[in-house]
């Protein structure tokens, strides 16, 4: 049996009783240190933490020794951060901006500079609002460490706090393109003056052009920079479009244009054009590189009045049906002239270039005639259609006016389809045109009156129209008969109550021919016979008697029978009043 030290315990399967108070001892120290840290962990933590918080709690302004562009602006806060920010951007939108000249195609271009212009002008603008926010924001984020570093810089270094601030660009377009405009210029283009004293010439020059859009690029970043700066615009030649040859052949043509007077001559007449009016005429136009001489109508058009007019223009002429010795004759027609100034105008350029002589017969518009020489012969009047006599007594005042009638009816051509009126051709009857009293039936009484007897003439041109087959359109007989007169086939007349109308409705023309001697009147018709005639006059009925002379009803049929076989009957019924004394 071993032996055992005295005071040692013996014990089974674990330490002596001292070891585990050692063991438990160490425990109890590693957990007071722990506590202890924890601690220690949680104060700091409460620190970083809690501090900045609190103070973002507490304050509102600014942190302390805070800067934007170098202002400083620490501890503002309100209406006080706001008015100096607010300062701050407008002394920004002051800041200048100059843009040189710089060189032309790698040439100096000999121009200073001369476009001075600020920030602002060219769209710069400092958002003062948002800045503000920006500057309350720091040191109160909601990252603890990061807001931590932000009042650590304040109370150290200084906090910098960047503008919120940009370039308007449609601003910045809009000045680029101004700016451009001022220094570049526009390039001298050749032309050509005429006046009464003679052609003055402007030789072309190259211009200088800026490209905006660069410009705008260049100065965006100049703008941005505190302080603002100097920006050099890049040139370019911009050359003309007209050359000096194209001056000197414009200059060529127009001293030709003005060398002397210009005399344009029509028929018997002349235009003549001093120098002075011609220098009012011509001028040389710019079309993109050429000078192009012209000669202005609207000014030649004023030149030109109606007094100077008349030496050269003429009314045209009618072609002209009449008879002779029994036979038709048709005239020349002739062409009217007119004074055209676009066609003078282009004839002065004509004459300006050497195609023409300074004197030229004058081109014209040309007038035709409404009816010419072969529309007159297409009328085919060729033979005379019909006839027709009156008698009457010489000497009397009412044979004045029927002769004056027949000679104012003379020579009328009425063509297919058209209408003829006595009444409208001749109009009223007065003492002016010639006529004189005479013995008339107004109403169913005989009266005395200016043109008394024209009903003659208009009996005698019905039944010349009667018998010719043209359409009767109007016409009125007698209240009494007059027995000079075929009964039922005869017409009065009375400006302008009663007419004698007659239509053209053969397909060639009407010639009217008149003739009288000191007891009678013809009319004849004249164009190619078309159809023939017949008149039946019937009996007299219901009779009724006067002391003069009898009343009677009659009825005259004509019968036309065209070549075609057609055939038509047209009945005119006539009831003259007994006429008593």
């Amino acid at each position: 049996m071993a032996a055992t030290r005295t005071g040692e315990a013996q014990h089974d399967g674990g330490p002596a009783p001292r070891t585990r108070r050692r063991q438990e001892q160490r425990r109890f120290r590693r957990r007071r240190i722990a506590l202890w840290t924890a601690g220690v962990a949680g104060a700091l933590v409460l620190v970083v933490v809690g501090l900045p918080l609190l103070l973002g709690l507490v304050r509102a302004d600014a942190l302390d020794a805070t800067t934007v562009l170098g202002v400083e602006v620490g501890g503002l806060d309100g209406d006080e951060l706001v008015a100096a920010i607010e300062a701050i951007a407008e002394e920004r939108r002051a800041d200048p901006v100059v843009v040189e000249r710089g060189l032309v195609d790698g040439r100096d271009s000999g121009e200073p500079a001369d476009v001075e212009t600020t920030t602002g002008e060219v769209g710069y603008d400092l958002d003062v609002g948002l800045t503000v926010e920006a500057i309350t924001r720091r040191g109160r984020q909601a990252n603890p460490f990061v807001a931590l570093g932000d009042h650590w810089r304040s109370l150290t270094s200084g906090l910098v706090v960047a503008p919120v601030e940009g370039i308007d660009a449609e601003a910045l377009e809009t000045w680029s393109e101004q700016a451009a405009d001022e220094l570049g210029k526009a390039p001298i283009e050749g032309a050509v003056a005429i006046d009464a004293e003679g052609v003055e010439r402007t030789d072309p020059e190259p211009g200088i052009a800026v490209d905006a859009e660069a410009l705008a690029a260049e100065v965006r970043p100049v703008a941005l920079a505190p302080g603002g700066g100097t920006v050099e615009a890049e040139l370019a030649t911009v050359e003309p479009e007209t050359t000096l040859a194209a001056v000197d052949e414009a200059v060529a043509l127009a001293e030709e244009a003005i060398a002397g007077e210009v005399r344009l001559e029509r028929g018997d007449g002349a235009i003549e054009l001093s120098v002075a009016e011609l220098a009012e005429v011509f001028s040389v136009e710019r079309d993109g590189g050429e000078l192009i001489l012209d000669a202005s109508a609207a000014t030649l058009d004023e030149l030109v009045d109606a007094s100077r007019r008349e030496a050269v223009e003429r009314d045209p002429v009618d072609a002209d049906i009449s008879l002779s010795g029994g036979e038709v004759v048709i005239g020349e027609s002739r062409d009217g002239v007119r004074f055209d100034a676009e066609l003078a105008a282009e004839q002065l350029l004509a004459i300006a270039v050497g195609e023409e002589d300074r004197s030229a017969t004058l081109d014209a518009e040309l007038i035709a005639p409404d009816r010419s020489t072969a529309d007159a012969e297409e009328l085919g009047v060729t033979e005379q259609v019909s006839s027709f006599t009156t008698e009457f007594v010489a000497g009397q005042s009412r044979v004045t006016n029927i002769q004056l009638m027949a000679d104012l009816v003379d020579g009328v051509l009425v063509e297919p389809g058209e209408e003829f009126s006595l009444n409208e051709h001749v109009g009223p009857r007065t003492e002016d045109k010639g006529f004189v009293g005479g013995g008339a039936i107004v109403r169913g009484e005989f009266v005395e009156q200016i043109g008394g007897g024209v009903s003659q003439f208009a009996t005698t041109f019905y039944n010349a129209a009667y018998f010719g087959g043209y359409e009767i359109l109007e016409h009125q007989p007698h209240s009494y008969y007059i027995s000079r007169y075929p009964a039922g086939r005869e017409s009065t007349l009375n400006y302008d109550t009663i007419d004698v109308r007659i239509r053209n409705n053969s397909p060639y023309g009407l010639l009217i021919d008149t003739s009288h001697t000191a007891s009678s009147v013809t009319v004849s018709m004249w164009g190619t016979e078309w159809v023939e005639v017949e008149s039946i006059t019937g009996d007299r009925r219901n009779v009724v008697p006067g002391s003069v002379r009898d009343g009677f009803d009659i009825t005259v049929t004509r019968i036309l029978r065209f070549p075609d076989g057609r055939e038509e009957r047209e009945e005119e019924f006539t009831r003259y009043l007994p006429e008593n004394g």
